[in-house]
């Protein structure tokens, strides 16, 4: 007997809308006790002389099993108002249960992550439903001809939906309420579809978290739409322009809403003129980093022999994104340091040679760096020398034209690294010098006087102390993650304090108890450091 072995690929399920809606209706047994007209129901004894009523119960009963919380027929009834109501139907009049009376009775339904992957043409059933929520399901069209006309409010928050091609082929019903956020939409061609034939109507759009970056087009299409007047738009990269939101409450002179937020006659009056506005500016990021001081490093416990001379710098790295072209940098007392990821991977391997064994921090940043999309560079402070309160004083402004993988970047939050090195230095061996010993020679017959005052003169001058310093040792005190998230939901600056934990030391160096903290700000970001004591390890932040 021979077996052939196949790899199955693992089937796709499409979950129909009316399928799931049916098994909800199902699950209310509509038939069964305490509903129906069984022999549980008086008004169905009286018409039935021969049974005997005394497990039968009044119809008021009956309804108090269908509401009370406690009641174990009580049935999760969330996903439409109606459901409870029909219920009641089913106690008090069952007989009207036939046809397309159930499906006519729902005007709001919420069907909520239940899988379902197809809005199907049984939809069509449900001739007065005015409100449908499928929020969190894989839905990947939106198919207008299946959708009821009298629907008024459509969610789709949460799917799957790539293109809104299908809406151009049947007139929609004139929708109030139009959800499309977190979907896979943000194309130029995605935009053409939001005209005024097809949403004659629309009072609110939601197009959050989508992909959204030609901030004009999309805002010179919906200024078509004659009714809207709530428009959310966060999570889009084209919200990270330092434009928005000005530029599209001055276009949009009819919103009521941005955002989920009031729009003040402040407002308005603070962005007036904007609507000018074109060009590049509309689609370039701005982004300042700034990090200022850090407090607590352990002093440096100095070496029991005079040699070798011990220093230690510091300094803080960061990642960003790899735009150079568009990068300023300003650093008061020096310039910072922008560092290719690839010369990073350099850096690394160099220090791997050094007495310094690898660093399994810097170690995981690099996997990780590997898994990105989007190329990123080391951007680092000038090095400074250990003090009570180290200054930093950076800032760097970042402008991104590539507002994608700016979006990617903040949802996967900044790296933050404190680096310290170290470098010894050793006095050089002592030259000989042949010119100076011939001259001595020579003069060894001299009177000695003469040679006793040149003793005294080399006496007074001070030898200077050639020192030969050794490759320099560095290692990572820690890497921190910042959270950047917030800049995507209206946010434009991000101020925080980063805990380090445990500040890890050498065995022969010791260290005071000390906590260091870092404040970082995003947007117009600021890091700082400040102290705070511990009675164990030496523990800080960043």
């Amino acid at each position: 007997m021979s077996v052939n072995a196949k790899t199955k690929t693992p089937e796709v399920t499409y979950q129909m809308l009316t399928s799931v809606i049916s098994k909800l209706i199902h699950s209310l047994c509509l038939e069964n006790y305490p509903c129906g007209r069984g022999s549980w129901h008086k008004t169905s004894l009286r018409e039935c002389e021969d049974l005997d009523d005394a497990t039968s119960e009044e119809e008021d009963a009956l309804l108090e099993l269908l509401r009370s919380p406690l009641s174990p027929w009580k049935e999760e009834v969330s996903w439409s108002p109606q459901a409870l109501a029909l219920r009641e139907v089913a106690v008090k009049t069952p007989e009207i249960l036939k046809g397309n009376f159930i499906c006519s009775f729902f005007t709001i339904l919420h069907i909520v992550d239940k899988g379902v992957s197809k809005i199907d043409e049984g939809l069509l059933m449900f001739s007065c439903l005015e409100e449908l929520v499928l929020s969190a399901n894989n839905i990947t069209e939106l198919p207008s001809s299946n959708l009821p006309m009298t629907l008024r409010v459509l969610e789709l928050y949460a799917n799957q939906i790539k293109s809104l091609k299908s809406v151009n082929t049947h007139p929609p019903p004139r929708l109030q309420h139009l959800g499309l956020g977190n979907n896979c939409l943000g194309s130029p061609e995605d935009i053409q579809y939001f005209t005024a034939d097809l949403w004659p109507q629309l009072r609110s759009l939601d197009l959050s978290w989508s992909g959204f970056t030609e901030q004009c087009a999309l805002i010179e299409a919906l200024f078509a739409l004659p009714c809207l007047q709530s428009l959310v738009l966060e999570g889009n990269p084209l919200t990270l322009t330092p434009s928005y939101p000005g530029f599209v409450l001055d276009s949009l002179f009819r919103l009521l809403y941005m955002d989920g937020k009031r729009v003040t006659p402040e407002d308005r009056l603070r962005f007036s003129g904007l609507a000018k506005l074109k060009g590049p500016v509309c689609e370039e990021a701005e982004v300042i980093v700034c990090i200022q001081k850090m407090k607590g490093v352990p002093s440096p416990a100095l070496p029991l022999d005079e040699f070798p001379v011990i220093s230690h710098s510091y300094s803080v790295s960061y990642e960003f994104l790899n735009q150079p072209q568009f990068q300023e940098n300003t650093d008061v007392g020096g310039t910072s340091t922008n560092i290719p990821q690839n010369l990073q991977e350099q850096h690394e391997e160099d220090e791997s040679i050094s007495h310094t064994p690898a660093d399994p921090l810097r170690t995981s940043r690099k996997d990780q760096n590997k898994d990105s999309n989007n190329p990123v560079v080391m951007n680092s402070t000038l090095k400074q020398e250990w003090a009570e309160v180290i200054e930093f004083n950076y800032t760097t402004t970042h402008r991104i034209s590539d507002l994608p993988a700016l979006k990617n970047f903040f949802l996967r939050g900044l790296w933050l690294t404190v680096e310290e090195e170290k470098v010894l230095s050793w006095p050089a061996p002592p030259a000989v010098n042949a010119e100076t010993k011939t001259s001595a020679d020579k003069k060894g017959k001299e009177s000695t006087d003469t040679a006793q005052k040149l003793k005294d003169k080399k006496k007074k001058k001070e030898p200077v102390l050639n020192l030969i310093q050794e490759a320099p040792v560095r290692r990572t005190l820690s890497t921190v993650h910042v959270e950047l998230k917030d800049l995507l939901e209206g946010k434009d600056k991000i101020q925080m304090e980063c805990d380090l934990g445990v500040l890890l030391s050498d065995q022969n160096v010791r260290t005071t108890v000390t906590r260091e903290k870092v404040k970082v700000k995003g947007g117009r970001r600021v890091r700082q450091m400040l102290p705070q004591m511990k009675a164990a390890l030496p523990t800080w932040s960043l």
